[in-house]
């Protein structure tokens, strides 16, 4: 099976930089696509899914520090990396802040540039598996497949949806055998701490 190479949208105002870039992540088998500035950046992102967003921070029309809010709103599993004069720096921090991934001052440099796109797009790659994961465990053992038809089990089910928001500590009690453990792990899943690991001892 052929491996997926990511596809990169390139954002820049001047045809001559969006040229440069597109070769150079073509040459390393990535997808590219082009866009002369934010509104048809906006427009393409919408059309098509992209992995990562190489975007110009200073272009007429609607900026790159305009366009960035909209792309990890409306597309949150995208990367950003802006592009940036040395003069500018401290613009490009604050693009972090609104959720850029990363920045590459101009005139970009080659070797920086495939290092960041590889990092970025590894961190892209990490953060959609771990959210996968979740989303597959969070179904497994989510109140709606487990298995009530008794009037007293549906109750307990409703009481675990509740509890799950809240911090208290919770007491289960059953005979062995009476799911015990899988009402435990609903409300793990249940609750804000999903993310963190779930320990079963049996005492």
């Amino acid at each position: 099976m052929e491996e997926h190479r990511a596809t990169i949208l390139t954002v820049d105002d001047e045809e001559s930089i969006r040229d440069i870039l597109c070769r150079k992540l073509l040459s390393l088998g990535y997808h590219c696509e082009v866009a002369a500035d934010g509104n048809e950046a906006l427009w393409k992102a919408f059309m098509q899914d992209f992995d990562l967003v190489l975007m110009d921070i200073k272009m007429p029309g609607l900026s790159g520090m305009e366009v960035l809010p909209k792309i990890v709103t409306d597309h949150p599993d995208t990367c950003v990396i802006m592009l940036t004069a040395v003069s500018d720096i401290q613009t490009a921090v604050e693009a972090m802040k609104l959720g850029a991934t990363e920045y590459l001052t101009k005139p970009v440099d080659p070797d920086e540039l495939v290092l960041k796109v590889e990092k970025a797009l590894e961190r892209h790659s990490m953060a959609k598996e771990v959210k996968n994961l979740r989303n597959q465990v969070r179904k497994e053992f989510s109140v709606d497949n487990i298995i009530a038809k008794s009037k007293g089990m549906r109750q307990v089910l409703e009481m675990v949806e509740r509890v799950a928001a809240s911090d208290a500590t919770i007491l289960i009690t059953g005979d062995s055998g009476t799911g015990k453990e899988v009402i435990a792990k609903a409300i793990n899943q249940l609750s804000a701490r999903s993310g963190g690991m779930f320990v079963p001892i049996n005492c």
